[in-house]
């Protein structure tokens, strides 16, 4: 069975080899979002395209369909449109690139007291972190072999005083700290260095132990992807008006936005955004005409506010994907005076709590 998955794998072209190996990143059984995938591959450099006039994320929507139809990797969830949303590896197949990968110094993964990289001196390129157990949490790492770390992913409940300083890291272009922190910690995972992180692209920090992002987060000016859902910041720094290369960012509906988000005119995807904690937002929606999924929360909003919304609306032409939570009067205010973009797929209305 390894020798004909071999064969499958030596049958595609590079790009797809990159992009499937990759997914060794992830713990066995992981089930894995697919978007929140193509945006890590995008921060990778794995994505390229020589025709201005085509989206990125769509070309890794291409890639993540082939390795689909060549059941490389397995549907999990497909939602009411036939779309895969999340995927998973099958055993096998992960066996295969874990070896692949281990092989080319890809990945190293550090699963318990083992590390799955067949020399552990010399310096990874991308380090994941699954399952770490108490016992061996008093591991230290060396500054010298982060260094030339590209990504620092952590799929485990380690406690935040385990984790190595951001200041160790020179090259880093994926974070992801998702799921990290414990009830042990007292005072959560530290941002002080992330400014320091210039080849930063993709900050994933979905359910991680943190309270705020520092002010100098201003200073990742290659940064792509931002993801805050689900952690206990209330508000962004004003200096995120200054990520001119931010394409998706995600945040929970309490999350107070800083005044100036117009600026941001790469924006393709914004979501969870909350009007009656960000009023201004409504207004400054009309000047991020490449935002093409959007999920606002409009609980408590006037009768103003709605109408200044539904204006600003009728400004995303490239509009695809639209939710709205708890918002019964500005779908009532819609129905009379909104024109849908031409591209739009679906409108997704909720009423359920999403933080």
């Amino acid at each position: 069975m390894k020798r004909i998955l071999s064969l499958s794998y030596y049958d595609l072209p590079s790009h797809l080899k990159t992009c499937l190996l990759y997914l060794c990143i992830f713990p066995e059984d992981f089930e894995i979002e697919r978007d929140w995938l193509i945006w890590r591959w995008l921060a990778e450099g794995f994505i390229q395209c020589d025709k201005e006039e085509t989206r990125l994320f769509e070309i890794g929507e291409s890639y993540f369909n082939e390795l689909i139809n060549r059941s490389l990797i397995q549907p999990a969830e497909i939602n009411y449109e036939g779309t895969v949303v999340t995927c998973r590896i099958h055993d096998m197949v992960l066996d295969l690139i874990c070896s692949l990968s281990s092989e080319e110094n890809f990945i190293s993964i550090l699963d318990n007291d083992n590390w799955h990289a067949p020399n552990m001196q010399r310096k990874s390129r991308r380090l994941s972190l699954h399952n770490i157990k108490a016992k061996v949490q008093n591991h230290q790492f060396d500054s010298t072999s982060l260094s030339k770390v590209r990504t620092f992913a952590v799929f485990s409940l380690v406690t935040c005083d385990w984790l190595p300083s951001l200041s160790s890291f020179q090259f880093l272009r994926v974070l992801d700290l998702g799921n990290c922190g414990s009830n042990e910690s007292s005072s959560g995972i530290s941002l002080k260095y992330v400014g320091n992180l210039i080849h930063l692209r993709y900050l994933g920090l979905i359910y991680a132990d943190v309270c705020e992002l520092p002010m100098d987060i201003g200073k990742l000016q290659l940064l792509q992807t931002l993801n805050i859902r689900g952690t206990s910041i209330k508000e962004l720094p004003s200096s995120v008006v200054q990520l001119r290369n931010l394409i998706c960012l995600s945040v929970n509906y309490r999350v107070r936005l800083p005044k100036g988000m117009g600026s941001l005119m790469s924006l393709e995807v914004l979501q969870l955004v909350g009007l009656s904690s960000s009023p201004h937002i409504a207004e400054e929606l009309s000047h991020l005409t490449e935002v093409r999924t959007l999920s606002v929360d409009c609980r408590n909003m006037d009768e103003d506010l709605i109408a200044i919304l539904i204006k600003s609306l009728g400004n995303l032409q490239k509009l695809q994907i639209l939710r709205i939570d708890r918002g019964g009067r500005l779908i009532d205010g819609m129905r009379e005076s909104w024109v849908p973009p031409p591209n739009l797929r679906f409108v997704v209305l909720a009423t359920s709590k999403v933080g």
